[in-house]
């Protein structure tokens, strides 16, 4: 059984060929500093795909053209067979791509359900008046709202946990309500920026074992990740960025021998 609820997930739109997201010519420049240059890749419905990469490498930035919170200077990005590269972030994300960042960001001051129901503002319809005057419309969405991100706490083993503030959990505890907070914005596909920092040994395991069943459920995951053997043992496809170059994308034990890969990302 996996651990995501039916309700918390867009079918996902793939294309004739099972991609649901297509890289195409990609660039991408901080004035004159180019980070990305000329990455094509391709990640199909059920992947898990990791970039990984040495730092200033690109990586986080390719995530943040795909969510899209920067724009490319040159290429294209297809999701679900339309392109969203000039889309504003919000609308990206309602179209069904989530990003959890390397910094969680979990609001200090409100209780971890509260934290995970913000993740449902990009399906909630009702609107500021009717929330406001508490109208029959958005009182029944807020209990929607409120069960399926309850829902999404039981299901990766923290509805013990919602009442809590974010202060009182451990960090793979915060990542876990990241996660979920992600989750329940109903994506195809989810970013994962480095979603194992700071994790133990345990904490390690368990994010492994939820990945592997949001996949065979059907989620699409593009994750970046400088854990490599955690990367060697979770990705289906791993791809390797070079000072913003592309440089190897192919299954991890491929990866793993590849001599140019190993001279300069992986070492002897």
């Amino acid at each position: 059984m996996g651990v995501e609820p039916v309700t918390a997930r867009r079918p996902a739109l793939a294309g004739q060929d099972g991609a649901l997201l297509h890289l195409r010519g990609l660039s991408a420049a901080y004035g004159r500093l180019v980070v990305l240059r000329d990455v094509s890749l391709s990640v199909k419905v059920g992947d898990l795909v990791c970039i990984i990469g040495p730092n200033g490498a690109g990586k986080t930035t390719l995530l943040k053209l795909v969510s899209g919170l920067l724009r490319p200077t040159a290429g294209e990005i297809v999701f679900g067979g339309q392109r969203v590269d000039a889309l504003p972030a919000y609308r990206v994300a309602r179209r069904g791509i989530t990003q959890m960042f390397q910094d969680v960001q979990l609001c200090p001051t409100i209780s971890v359900l509260d934290n995970v129901m913000t993740g449902c503002h990009v399906w909630s319809v009702a609107g500021f008046l009717s929330t406001g005057f508490r109208s029959r419309r958005a009182r029944t969405e807020e209990s929607m709202i409120r069960a399926v991100s309850m829902e999404q706490l039981s299901a990766l083993g923290l509805a013990d946990r919602a009442r809590a503030k974010p202060r009182e959990l451990s960090w793979g505890e915060q990542k876990l309500v990241g996660l979920a907070r992600a989750l329940v914005a109903r994506p195809s596909l989810v970013l994962l920026d480095e979603p194992y920092g700071g994790l133990v040994r345990d904490e390690i395991d368990r994010l492994t074992s939820l990945l592997r069943d949001l996949t065979a459920d059907g989620m699409t995951v593009l994750m970046v990740e400088h854990l490599t053997d955690v990367v060697m043992d979770v990705a289906s496809r791993v791809v390797v960025l070079h000072y913003g170059e592309k440089i190897a994308d192919g299954l991890p034990q491929v990866i793993r021998n590849d001599e140019k890969v190993v001279a300069s990302y992986l070492g002897e």
